[in-house]
């Protein structure tokens, strides 16, 4: 699975709407259960658009949530425990080993994890606090719609959490996925799903990710 990652212009002017402007030549990447079985959508949607500008690598995420919910109070929690989270996978090419995984709660609170290795995160041999003391310095911003029946996230990563200067060259590829972790009004009631093709309810699964074509 692919998509391609072209030049954005972005001027906040719908922020916060199912479809903004500033994303309209990127794909809309909706959200699925796919290791449940192929194709199959959960309760809740959403929409995932991918771009980027000079200074950094950009998403933008509209979940459809009827019950927006999260107890977290500050960055770097384990969001993904305390509530609603959109969370972004991204990796910067299969011959590097590393990828990143930021979380977005809505009420505007981030989780930084820079993996170094997945294996050596399983073994052990990359710690939780290796990996959560890592800041990707990224840009957000969400804006909450109840009236429309949903939140949004756009997150942007500058260059040098990549260790590089500017954008990738056109025709370029990584990989990334963007998933969710859904509460419906308190912790025990909880609904996954993700934009990339996993076989299993394992969000890093980087093998499924979603090929990310510079432009």
């Amino acid at each position: 699975m692919h998509t391609s990652c072209n030049l954005l212009r972005l001027d906040g002017a719908d922020f916060g709407s199912r479809a903004p402007a500033a994303y309209a030549g990127a794909e809309a990447l909706s959200f699925f259960q796919h290791w449940t079985s192929p194709g199959q959508r959960p309760h809740e949607g959403g929409l995932a658009y991918a771009g980027y500008t000079v200074e950094a690598l950009c998403f933008y995420v509209w979940l459809e949530d009827t019950s927006i919910f999260t107890t977290a109070t500050e960055d770097n929690q384990s969001l993904f425990t305390l509530g609603d989270v959109a969370e972004f996978f991204i990796k910067p090419g299969r011959s590097r080993t590393d990828y990143w995984e930021i979380h977005v709660s809505p009420n505007d609170l981030i989780m930084d994890i820079h993996i170094p290795d997945r294996e050596a995160f399983r073994e052990g041999r990359a710690t939780w606090a290796q990996v959560i003391a890592a800041n990707s310095d990224s840009r957000k911003r969400v804006a909450l719609r109840p009236e429309a029946g949903g939140w949004a996230v756009e997150l942007c990563i500058p260059w040098k959490a990549f260790g590089i200067d500017g954008p990738p060259k056109p025709g370029e590829v990584w990989q990334f996925s963007v998933s969710r972790y859904n509460y419906t009004g308190d912790l025990e009631h909880l609904e996954h799903s993700a934009i990339a093709p996993f076989t299993a309810l394992n969000f890093h699964q980087h093998e499924n990710f979603i090929d990310l074509i510079f432009g």
